[in-house]
């Protein structure tokens, strides 16, 4: 139903009012999802000692800083990885629920494949603004065919293994037809939106709400708004340090790179870290 709305708002409403409810949904629902990482990781762990904590923080805020690092200097192997690791995220959320044998090497290369094809339906209904973005950040004008050909590969690849999978895992027979529909929701969606609108509501809609439930349900035993209370004030912290930090990246590079670039950026760079957390999440469930 969101997500309806989330179209109908694409044709009814000015782009500069849905670039701000597309912020709002991102720094709000989108950076809170990935903000309990330490928690969620001690409480896989059931281990709550401070000095492990510590360590914990550490680590998580070095491999943070080590991928800005990396996109600052070199942003093109930076957002390749990104692109990569976010595929097989977005997949893995979508699908979790519904395959068996999650650690196999088929679910994983579907996990990838699906998410590939979910953010290049994106690009390739957005090819100019994208072009543009990549460009902004890297350095590099990524030719046109580079994106068909990829959305091209990944739907093979996707439906090849959606129906090895079909075999042992009843839950995907049943979704068929609703995991058609929404290709062709994200598609209808993505063809009358501008980048930023359309990630926003797929990253937010199809992602982070979902995966909040399964946080909130994997700490508190099930999702209710006592336990989301308690979710966010334990996140609180970290999503206000996420929102500085993105505050912070604005002002330093301002002059050198566009607001979008500096979006994607930062989310890139607290992703990584959090692919692995939700990784033993859904190992542990």
């Amino acid at each position: 139903m969101l997500s309806l709305l989330a179209l109908v708002a694409s044709t009814a409403l000015k782009s500069e009012i849905l670039q701000v409810i597309a912020l709002m949904g991102i720094f709000s629902f989108g950076i809170l999802h990935g903000s309990n990482d330490l928690f969620v990781l001690q409480h896989l762990k059931q281990n709550n000692q401070q000095n492990n904590f510590l360590k914990a923080l550490i680590s998580y805020l070095g491999v943070v800083l080590g991928f800005v690092a990396i996109f600052y200097f070199i942003p093109l192997v930076a957002l390749i990885a990104f692109v990569s690791i976010s595929a097989y995220h977005f997949g893995e959320q979508h699908f979790h629920h519904q395959i068996k044998k999650q650690k196999s090497t088929l679910a994983s290369l579907f996990y990838f494949m699906y998410g590939i094809l979910v953010l290049f339906l994106l690009f390739c209904l957005n090819l100019v603004e994208v072009i543009t973005i990549i460009e902004d950040m890297t350095g590099y004008t990524v030719p046109q065919p580079v994106f068909i050909y990829t959305l091209l590969t990944s739907s093979i690849l996707t439906l090849g293994l959606y129906i090895q999978l079909l075999r042992d895992n009843s839950s995907l027979k049943k979704s068929i037809v609703s995991n058609l529909l929404y290709l062709v929701l994200f598609s209808a969606l993505f063809s009358i939106s501008s980048v930023i609108w359309g990630f926003a509501t797929y990253f937010v809609l199809w992602h982070s709400l979902p995966s909040l439930k399964d946080q909130v349900n994997s700490l508190y035993g099930q999702f209710h708004w006592d336990n989301f209370i308690k979710y966010f004030k334990r996140a609180f912290p970290y999503w206000l340090a996420s929102i500085i930090g993105m505050a912070l990246l604005v002002y330093l590079f301002k002059d050198s790179k566009n607001f979008l670039s500096l979006l994607f950026a930062f989310i890139a760079a607290i992703t990584f870290p959090h692919v692995f957390v939700m990784r033993k999440l859904f190992d542990r469930n």
